[in-house]
């Protein structure tokens, strides 16, 4: 009986571990988890000179159904997204849109400044500007 070649799946397994450990490295510092389960909406996060921005796509959720807090170090969105229409009688070919509880944890740098961190709920979209502690500026008080 002839050897069988698996010299391909290997680079291939090998590939896509690199691919998850670098996914993994970059979304660490801000503590993501990557394996999503269920619903959990989706987020950008950017930084400018003054804060760190996020936002988060919440397509179908209420502002009431939001909540945004500080606990600790972790900054934590949940919420729920309701199923609008009963579909008791309907018979579903395909289905990707889900419904349901979320919530998303991220550990915040410490250069966040905790007590001015300000929410903003408009058309689905979540904004949650994180500003940066002001630095004392070098030198302050010395005369040049």
């Amino acid at each position: 009986m002839p050897k069988q070649d698996r010299s391909v799946s290997f680079p291939l397994r090998l590939s896509h571990e690199v691919d998850r450990l670098f996914d993994e490295l970059i979304h660490r510092p801000w503590g993501i988890d990557r394996e999503l389960q269920g619903w959990n909406p989706s987020i950008d996060l950017y930084e400018t000179s003054e804060a760190f921005i996020l936002e988060a796509d919440l397509p179908g959720v209420k502002g009431e159904d939001v909540k945004v807090e500080v606990k600790g170090r972790e900054l934590i969105l949940q919420g729920r997204r309701s199923m609008e229409q009963s579909y008791s009688d309907e018979t579903f070919h395909y289905q990707e849109r889900c419904w349901g509880d979320f919530v998303r944890r991220l550990v915040l740098p410490e250069t966040v400044d905790k007590d001015k961190i300000k929410a903003e709920f408009c058309d689905g979209v979540l904004h949650v500007v994180l500003p940066k502690m002001k630095q004392e500026s070098k030198g302050k008080g010395s005369k040049e």
